[in-house]
């Protein structure tokens, strides 16, 4: 389906999305019915945060990307074509923000056209910036000023940015809370910078593949060397996960009032002639850094976390004849205790951010976004 044809195609359906959605898809749901199907020209990334309405997705790795708005009717509004989008859109109020080749834009969830940032040459890594204040953004880019990747604040009032200051690169992750930034090299580099003025306030080395989120006072690292949570205010050490395992990070953790979640590949020779490797997510005690639980996983998988449940793509073997089995990837949810509540069978790999809600859970299979029933 092409772009042109596929816009109007869904301006003229509107809400009738949901009668086309629930009879081409062929996945399959222990949870609930197929409530509609959305497919898009490439692989959907959401930003982190969601409307009352909706939510704003953003089609990645193709030369022309989209910004668009999908309702939680089904309804998927364009907003704006961009070309070589890469990380998921901001969410700041009602508009959106997305590099595309080296420009940030504003595009208004309203259907209002994007206007260009005049931040020069920035280009985001893997990861977006995050928000603050719906006033600034903070992130890690490769800027053509200084012709290095560099921690940075964008002035989202006078468009500009304030600071930057060399550090990282492709991979590097940043979270905020409020007046430091914090940002993880996959050297294991961790640095805090005053959210003002961009001033270095501490700096900590933890494992290689550092990623990190901040939660209530504490920033949690998942790098090789395991998980470990630093203080925020002056980067010591609270708690270390000891493990005679190697990890490497497969995406950035997540963590609510009770525990932090990781996913990690772990390479073991117990009682094994040779390495071999398991991915799992990890949950560990938020205040403590025991291990509660851990589910075989999905690397890379995108990881939704709430009070209340966790979802991932699991991987389960099944078998096929007596001595050969195959893969199948599912959409897990777990409590928080690590009991299974739901599963959702998946066609292609996860593309986007899992959204929980109390009727719906909407998940990116591959090119299409697809809401099931709770």
């Amino acid at each position: 389906m092409t772009r042109g044809f596929r816009r109007e195609f869904l301006r003229a359906t509107g809400a009738s999305l949901l009668a086309f959605g629930s009879g081409c898809t062929s996945l399959r749901a222990n949870g609930g019915d197929t409530r509609w199907t959305v497919t898009l020209d490439g692989y959907p990334a959401r930003a982190s945060a969601v409307t009352d309405t909706g939510f704003v997705v953003a089609t990645t790795l193709e030369p022309n990307g989209e910004l668009g708005f999908v309702r939680f009717s089904g309804e998927y509004e364009p907003l704006a074509d961009l070309s070589r989008i890469t990380a998921p859109p901001i969410l700041v109020d009602n508009r959106a923000f997305v590099e595309a080749d080296g420009s940030i834009h504003e595009v208004p969830v309203n259907g209002d056209g994007p206007t260009e940032l005049r931040t020069d040459y920035l280009a985001f890594g893997r990861y977006s910036a995050v928000p603050v204040d719906s006033s600034r953004l903070y992130g890690v880019a490769y800027s053509e000023e200084i012709e290095k990747y560099a921690a940075f604040s964008v002035n989202l009032d006078t468009e500009r940015i304030e600071w930057a200051y060399p550090f990282g690169h492709i991979r590097s992750s940043v979270d905020t809370d409020g007046e430091r930034v914090f940002a993880a090299s996959p050297t294991g580099t961790i640095r805090a910078y005053d959210a003002d003025e961009g001033k270095t306030l501490w700096k900590q080395k933890t494992g290689r593949n550092a990623a990190l989120t901040h939660h209530d006072g504490a920033v949690f690292v998942a790098s090789m060397d395991g998980v470990t949570a630093l203080n925020s205010t002056d980067g010591s050490v609270r708690w270390q996960t000891e493990s005679d395992w190697i990890g490497s990070v497969g995406t950035l953790p997540e963590a609510n009032d009770s525990s932090v979640y990781a996913i990690l590949s772990l390479y073991s020779n117990h009682s094994r002639s040779r390495f071999a490797m398991e991915t799992y997510i990890v949950a560990c005690n938020r205040h403590t850094g025991e291990e509660r639980w851990r589910k075989r996983a999905k690397f890379g998988t995108p990881l939704s976390v709430t009070e209340k449940e966790v979802a991932i793509e699991s991987v389960e073997r099944v078998e096929t004849t007596q001595e050969e089995s195959t893969p199948e990837n599912s959409l897990s949810i777990f409590g928080i205790g690590g009991a299974q509540k739901e599963q959702y069978a998946l066609n292609e790999r996860a593309t986007m951010k899992p959204i929980l809600r109390d009727d719906v859970v909407i998940v990116g299979d591959d090119t299409s976004i697809v809401a099931y029933d709770r």
